[in-house]
């Protein structure tokens, strides 16, 4: 070793870094394709199983789409007035004539539904109706009544059920099916009239998944809640698959005649298992290819850079230096582009890259302003589009509540009012209205509630009529109006009033909303003013008027308990559109 020390330090200093450059550079490149192997075998199992969820989560979609489809034709099913008048009748509507009406009927509606193969229906007396595509199975209702789930189908009050053959009803040796159950009631009186169950064959169940399994050798498992194949299967059974689901995902990897698999569960919402078996090698070989070219690539730039090193390193020291000269402004901010005269090797290759950074640093800076402005806009937009469900939702309850109790020029009031409602909201997709239109909305809402509620307040405008033709963001009165009936007046459980007022002032325009209800405390009154509370009607408007606005618009709520509650909005005039007439 000592002889080998000495004989390096008599060698040329050209000599020298190149000895030094290959033993650095098979260490390096050793140590580096270590750890990209071990880093790459992480990957690649975190990859595969992936893709193997990906797939399970895009099978179970099928899946759910499959059973949702079916689930809607039984509604169609059993919604037949014909179907209704037979069940209702009981005894005295089972004939000959009624049975093969029925029959007719089943059988012409599931020859259009490659998705069914069998449905049967019972009224209460035990009549049976019924069409099947392949064999018809002989049970009757007392069959039914002895099964687990039909106490379940009259829980699910009209609801469907879902079994693996009906819960044993249908079992045969080479054919599976995935029964819907469900109880059949009157249209009118909504009681109980039939059970109706309804059939789909296993190969409607391969045949949802099956263009996404096509391509590679992955095998699909389908189980019930109990553990059976769904799906009859061959030559599986040298994988010894196990029921090792922890939660609604997992995986694990296992050799099978020296071959690794990954085998992946997932649990859906019926608590079946969808089960993948996905060779590794097929991620893997794609690997290889990649470490193959990697490597290479590292061999390549190591010949290139060690005769790039013999060739110039003698000559790299100077012009670095002049570089270095030249980017010191860097450290104290100031970016300025390298002058430095160089010819077109690595060094002047260095100065046009540290140029264009700078370049693009000066470019990034004003992209990161268009950024802000852009995400002002779409935080702008979440939020806009919270408030549109959460009117919807309490507009239908209205509807539903007055259909119920028979208001039928009610329900038409209030449906036309909706219609108004939105065609001024919407405004065309504009973000700002003028006042007066977003006062015809909140007039349009007004109405709603009005109806709803029987009158149950008073509304009192005083509009200042220079104002309406001033813009402002949408949908501000309608929240605020919203929150002062439901959480103002309508806990007082009594009459009361609700105050809307526009004031146009020099260099703003004045929204007011007050109402005469229930008030509220100091604790959360200052927990509205610091938005730490409220709810998407009163925060979402706050938030939406500062990001319109640019913070530059004044909100202020004030209250007492017992007393009512007041809103105030100040919208600067000349702000995002705000300019007048």
């Amino acid at each position: 070793m000592k002889k080998l020390i000495k004989k390096f330090k008599n060698f040329k200093i050209g000599t020298k870094i190149v000895v030094c450059y290959l033993i650095l550079s098979v260490l390096s490149i050793s140590f580096s394709t270590f750890i990209y192997y071990e880093i790459n075998k992480r990957i690649m199992t975190r990859k595969v199983s992936e893709m193997a969820l990906q797939t399970l989560q895009t099978i179970d979609s099928s899946l759910d789409v499959l059973m949702y489809t079916v689930n809607n034709e039984s509604k169609i099913i059993l919604s037949n007035q014909g179907l209704q008048n037979v069940l209702r009748s009981g005894y005295n509507g089972f004939n000959y004539d009624s049975q093969i009406a029925t029959n007719r009927y089943l059988t012409e509606f599931i020859q259009s539904n490659m998705f069914i193969s069998s449905v049967y229906i019972f009224d209460n007396y035990g009549n049976r109706y019924f069409v099947d595509k392949k064999s018809y199975k002989s049970f009757n209702l007392e069959d039914i009544k002895q099964t687990k789930w039909y106490d379940e189908i009259f829980k699910a009050k009209g609801g469907a059920i879902i079994k693996l053959n009906a819960g044993g009803l249908f079992n045969e040796p080479d054919e599976n099916y995935v029964s819907i159950m469900r109880v059949i009631n009157d249209l009118d009186t909504q009681k109980p009239i039939g059970t109706m169950i309804v059939n789909i064959p296993e190969e409607a169940i391969v045949n949802s998944f099956n263009n996404i399994t096509r391509q590679g050798s992955t095998n699909i498992l389908l189980r019930d809640e109990n553990n059976n194949n769904i799906i009859h299967y061959n030559n599986l059974s040298e994988y010894c698959i196990e029921d090792k689901v922890q939660g609604s995902h997992y995986y694990y990897i296992k050799k099978v005649k020296g071959n690794d698999y990954i085998i992946s569960y997932l649990k859906n919402n019926l608590s079946w298992k969808v089960i993948s078996i996905v060779p590794f090698k097929e991620l893997s070989n794609q690997s290889n290819i990649y470490k193959t070219i990697i490597l290479n690539m590292l061999i390549l730039n190591g010949i290139m850079c060690l005769l790039g090193l013999i060739l110039i390193s003698y000559s790299i020291t100077k012009p670095i230096d002049k570089l270095i000269k030249s980017m010191i402004g860097v450290e104290n901010g100031e970016f300025k582009k390298v002058s430095v005269s160089t010819g077109n090797d690595e060094i002047g290759k260095l100065k046009d890259v540290y140029n264009t950074m700078i370049c693009r640093i000066e470019n990034l800076i004003e992209q990161i302003v268009k950024e802000q402005k852009i995400k002002r806009k779409a935080e702008l937009d979440v939020l806009q589009s919270q408030i549109k469900p959460h009117f919807l939702y309490n507009s239908f309850d209205a509807i539903s509540c007055l259909a119920l109790d028979g208001r039928n020029n009610e329900v038409y009031e209030i449906i036309k009012a909706l219609g108004n409602f939105y065609r001024t909201s919407l405004s065309n997709g504009r973000e700002v209205i003028y006042i007066r239109e977003e006062l015809q909305t909140v007039k349009s809402y007004l109405t709603i509630q009005q109806i709803r509620y029987d009158n149950m307040f008073s509304v009192h405008m005083d509009i200042d009529k220079r104002a309406n033709e001033y813009k402002i963001l949408r949908l501000v009165l309608q929240p605020l109006i919203e929150n002062a009936i439901y959480h103002g007046i309508k806990p007082t459980r009594r009459g009361g009033n609700i105050f809307v007022r526009t004031l146009l002032k020099k260099d703003c325009i004045e929204l007011v909303v007050e109402d005469d209800g229930v008030g509220m405390s100091t604790d959360t009154l200052i927990n509205i003013q610091e938005h730490n509370a409220g709810g998407i009607g009163l925060h979402g408007t706050m938030e939406r008027l500062n990001i319109f606005y640019n913070s530059k618009s004044n909100f202020q709520v004030e209250s007492k308990l017992g007393k009512g509650t007041k809103v105030t909005i100040c919208i600067p005039i000349g702000e995002e559109g705000n300019d007048g007439k």
